[in-house]
């Protein structure tokens, strides 16, 4: 998909158009090397979905240490669901914000497939955790 992609993105530039249809673009072998990039970007994108979440467990384990050091946090106390909630929307709304904030390899015309998605991907986390934060944050017991 991301092959088929640069190529319409390329084909989109009048010079290319026209080399196109003369026959004289792309050159012989180019979907190898167009191959070979859209998979280092998804392979980046992953590494930075990862790294994201990676770090935001880090910095929750880290609070969820706190918060038992303090006694706000322990197997005998209710379960809170509200609160329960506005965690899961806050490590959501953090995993996707750590996410967009990595940065990632640009491309020129910055209409590659890897460019497109990588917002995609940020709303797809991001708005669901603000509801769930939101949600968890009015929670009335």
């Amino acid at each position: 998909m991301a092959v088929s992609h640069i190529m319409a993105i390329n084909l989109e530039a009048k010079d290319l158009r026209k080399a196109f249809d003369e026959g004289r673009f792309p050159s012989a072998g180019w979907e190898i090397g167009a191959r070979s990039d859209a998979d280092a970007h998804a392979k980046e994108l992953r590494g930075g979905m990862w790294s994201a979440l990676t770090m935001t467990l880090a910095f929750a384990v880290t609070g969820l240490m706190l918060a038992a050091v303090l006694g706000k946090v322990h197997p005998a106390l209710p379960l809170d669901w509200g609160k329960m909630l506005s965690v899961v929307g806050g490590l959501l709304a953090a995993w996707a914000t750590l996410f967009e904030l990595g940065g990632y390899a640009e491309t020129y015309s910055g209409e590659a497939l890897h460019e497109k998605l990588r917002p995609v991907f940020f709303r797809a986390a991001f708005l669901p955790g603000l509801i769930f934060a939101t949600a968890g944050q009015l929670w009335w017991q």
